[in-house]
């Protein structure tokens, strides 16, 4: 019998499921939102995060001012396009830092700063300084044309994320703090005075008035090519020898400088390329893989919180898991990664959390039983769906309208579980505890390996007997 493509399978799912009274999922992507503002005040926040860990490695080298100047250089010219937005809010932040707070010590200007541990510690963070710059300037870009390929989840996962590396950033800066602030490094104060630089970064009249040349000259104001030319040749005059400024030249380092020449160019736009994760090639699909196993795992908790519910008459429990995975299987595939987990979910609960009491009322288990079936059968359906599209290769672009109604099935079982709150603590239902060892199992969903492992027969007949021995028992000693 010839197989059947799956991108037909998947286009009759999506037709089933998507019924006319649906119209919005609130995770579809190209949704507009009045998040956006948010989001944007956030990332004007992360620019002054970048800024102020940038001011910190400046006075951390101001002991040699070229080795500074280098640092500077490479930071602004060696990422992305001296043109972007975050590109010449950076360079101002340097400029302002450099002219109004760095005070040069005595016999600053000597050649061993590159030899330094303070330059060690900035060698150290170099990439994370790069992701940072990457990253932010995808943030702006997507923000500020109203890209729709990244919903708000997304755009909510990349900050995030961008947070966490000026974190990283942060900590590892601050662990030297004892010699920037002896140069004079005032966090407070520098952050006062750069935060302005960086609320105009989504005011399109002031972007497109400093990008503008049309100056009006009369009145005393340069050209922003000028200005940004004067900012250039005033701030790296120490290093650019007899470089013009209005090419941008690259400066050239005496050889007490070639360690930090050397340091490794992270840029998308200068090869060898170099791309971060965050809002890279495949941000999208390994997001929404992250979200998928983090919907298995809530799935996962309110089948064993269904199971503990009903663990005071075992055959009970077993029965409603056994139901449980017979209508989960005339869904799903023989071989589906879905229902190899939703099976060993099932089966560490039993073996780990299974104690059955007397005295706890079950009064409503069978509705609860029928009332939790139907709704499971739902986000597992959608579940498994989601994991073919991320595993076919086929556009997963609407793939996340599914997310939503597997997020209404669960909120259907934890309103009915939720009555049941005193009767699952009884029964030793410990969702923290739980938690932790079900995402192992969730883990290797998208993991081929592990798949071919599962694909064994005898492994799942070996866990299925050990699960529901006590019924065949039951049925053997009837007959």
């Amino acid at each position: 019998m010839p197989s059947t493509p799956i991108s037909h399978v998947l286009l009759r799912r999506k037709r089933r499921l998507l019924a006319p009274d649906i119209k919005f999922y609130p995770y579809a992507t190209g949704r507009p939102s009045s998040g956006k503002k948010d989001m944007k005040e956030e990332v004007v926040r992360l620019g002054v995060d970048l800024s102020l860990s940038v001011a910190e490695s400046m006075f951390l080298l101001s002991d040699d001012i070229h080795t500074l100047l280098w640092f500077c250089y490479k930071l602004w010219r060696c990422t992305i396009p001296h043109w972007e937005l975050v590109s010449e809010r950076l360079l101002r932040v340097i400029y302002h830092v450099y002219s109004k707070d760095i005070k040069p010590k005595k016999n600053a200007v000597h050649q061993n700063g590159a030899n330094s541990a303070q330059f060690h510690l900035i060698r150290a963070t170099w990439k994370d300084f790069s992701d940072g710059i990457i990253v932010l300037h995808r943030l702006v870009k997507v923000l500020r044309r109203n890209d729709w390929s990244f919903d708000d989840p997304l755009l909510s996962s990349a900050i995030a994320k961008c947070k966490q590396v000026l974190k990283r950033l942060e900590d590892e800066l601050r662990s030297a703090k004892h010699v920037s602030e002896s140069n004079g490094f005032a966090r407070e104060i520098v952050e006062s005075n750069t935060s302005a630089l960086w609320e105009s970064l989504f005011d399109e009249e002031a972007v497109d008035l400093w990008k503008s040349s049309l100056f009006d000259e009369e009145a005393g104001e340069e050209p922003a090519n000028e200005i940004k030319i004067r900012i250039l040749r005033d701030l790296f005059h120490p290093i650019m020898g007899g470089n013009s400024w209005h090419g941008y030249a690259n400066p050239k380092a005496p050889l007490g400088h070639i360690q930090m020449q050397s340091l490794p160019v992270y840029s998308p736009y200068i090869p060898p390329v170099y791309s971060p994760y965050i809002l890279g090639k495949d941000f999208a699909k390994q997001e929404l893989k992250e979200e998928v196993v983090r919907l298995g795992v809530e799935l996962s908790l309110h089948v064993a919180g269904s199971m503990l519910y009903l663990c005071d008459d075992i055959r009970s429990m077993l029965r409603f898991c056994y139901k449980f995975l017979e209508d989960a299987r005339k869904d799903l595939a023989p071989d589906s990664p879905v229902m190899k987990s939703l099976l060993g979910v099932i089966h560490y609960v039993n073996s780990k959390y299974i104690k059955p009491k007397n005295g706890v009322c079950q009064n409503g288990g069978h509705s609860v039983q029928s009332v939790t079936l139907e709704s499971f059968g739902t986000g597992i359906r959608d579940l498994d769906l989601l994991v073919s599209i991320l595993r076919s290769g086929v556009s997963y672009l609407d793939a996340r309208e599914y997310t939503s109604t597997i997020e209404a099935a669960l909120k259907e079982v934890d309103e009915t579980l939720r009555c049941a709150k005193d009767v699952l603590e009884a029964n030793g239902f410990a969702r923290d505890a739980m938690e932790s060892k079900i995402l192992d199992l969730w883990k290797p969903l998208f993991d081929k390996e592990t798949e071919e492992s599962w694909s064994l027969s005898a492994v799942r007949l070996g866990i299925f007997s050990d699960l529901f021995h006590p019924l065949v028992e039951e049925k053997s000693s009837k007959t």
